[in-house]
């Protein structure tokens, strides 16, 4: 593990903020290239770093005698590709696939066309033909979720890159379009394969999307498949692991999982403690946990482990700045749920006195912690009723 990935870690770790407000940036694992490829160029394909080739061997690898007739439209499809022929590509791959759909989705020869099918998409997008590329990519999509086990390598290339176009076209465009059906697709097709930090780094990003869309079922699988991933890859490396699983305990607090929440939080920590974290790590790992023990009801010991990690932030050197914030927001989320609307109101304030940062996990979680202040305020409507009670003498039912 580099030190650059344990930076990378530390950013992540420090952007995150509680489950009313989980506001994830993209993996910067992936190439800066790649990002800037996605908005500058979006017809440009986005490479994950796999070869997602289908090895002409794999074609025949079930066992099955093939029938001829598929099989020669394989390797004509692969001449066509190489000629520059992609409309006549398409129409023998369409062809093999039809001669293939009875058999399951499982049969190796039937993905192997898929996975080409999907490349041809990609090819279609790389010579700008973007309309040849959106219907055969939409018709591979329906296929995949219709059967998942079709699913594989181009797959996953192929859902994740028109995820990133089309988010792209619709962020020019003003529209808030999910693409949340593509990176489940892409999700669910990379689940095959052997774990990779490459997997990893998917399966982070998409946890942090379906996170900020509120579907939290998504985010749950992928966080749990990213820290299945690092504890295989990386098992050694437990600033990420640590910090994957504060992701995790924040997603099962956004679904309610208390349990899973309170022993991811737990484990992190300790995880911290062994390494002799740095203090802004720890310090937003114990205001989580404090936080999730809140949500308990443990709020002696939750207020206990919420006092060191504000400690913390007056050590030597201070911690300031974004990591700082998320704390003061962990403490005050703990002392709404306790009921104490006035600390609650101060720890809130506390948070949104600090200057604020030209990044979207701080502007997300400014945001958040406005809206939240605000609620604990009552509305001029309320605050007219309760004088008219108090003038009165009736009491508000």
């Amino acid at each position: 593990m580099t030190r650059v990935r344990i930076v990378i870690c530390l950013f992540l770790l420090l952007a995150s903020t509680a489950c009313n407000s989980l506001n994830y940036p993209m993996p910067p694992s992936r190439s800066e290239q790649a990002t800037a490829q996605s908005h500058e160029a979006p017809d440009a394909p986005v490479l994950l770093g796999i070869d997602f080739g289908v090895p002409e061997n794999d074609i025949m690898t079930t066992g099955e005698e093939p029938a001829q007739e598929w099989y020669d439209l394989t390797r004509r499809a692969r001449a066509d590709r190489q000629r520059g022929d992609l409309e006549g590509m398409r129409d023998s791959l369409a062809r093999a696939a039809t001669l293939l759909s009875a058999r399951p989705a499982t049969n190796a020869q039937r993905r192997a066309v898929f996975g080409m099918r999907a490349r041809l998409a990609m090819d279609f997008v790389s010579i700008g033909e973007s309309e040849k590329a959106d219907t055969l990519a939409d018709q591979l999509f329906e296929d995949v979720e219709r059967e998942p086990e079709l699913g594989g390598p181009a797959m996953v290339e192929l859902a994740y890159l028109f995820s990133r176009r089309r988010g792209a076209a619709a962020e020019e465009a003003g529209l808030p379009e999910s693409q949340l059906p593509l990176l489940r697709i892409a999700l669910l097709s990379s689940e095959s394969a052997s774990a990779s930090r490459t997997r990893l780094d998917l399966a982070f990003e998409i946890s942090g999307v379906a996170t900020r869309e509120g579907d939290h079922d998504l985010a749950r699988r992928a966080i749990d498949r990213a820290v299945l991933d690092a504890q295989t890859v990386a098992p050694s490396d437990k600033d990420q692991l640590g910090s994957l699983k504060i992701f995790k305990a924040r997603i099962s607090l956004a679904q309610r999982d208390l349990g899973t929440a309170e022993a991811s939080a737990t484990s992190a920590n300790r995880l911290f403690e062994e390494i002799e974290a740095t203090s802004a790590m720890r310090a937003v790992a114990e205001a989580t946990l404090a936080r999730v023990l809140g949500e308990i009801g443990d709020f002696d010991r939750a207020r206990a482990i919420g006092m060191g990690a504000q400690a913390r932030l007056g050590g030597d050197p201070p911690v300031a700045g974004h990591p700082s914030r998320v704390v003061f927001a962990e403490l005050g989320r703990l002392e709404r749920a306790a009921g104490d609307l006035a600390a609650a109101r101060s720890r809130f304030e506390s948070a949104l006195e600090i200057p604020g940062l030209d990044f979207d996990a701080d502007i997300e979680l400014v945001a958040a912690l406005t809206r939240e202040l605000a609620a604990l305020d009552p509305t001029p409507d309320e605050t007219a009723i309760e004088i008219d009670a108090g003038k009165t003498g009736e009491v508000d039912p």
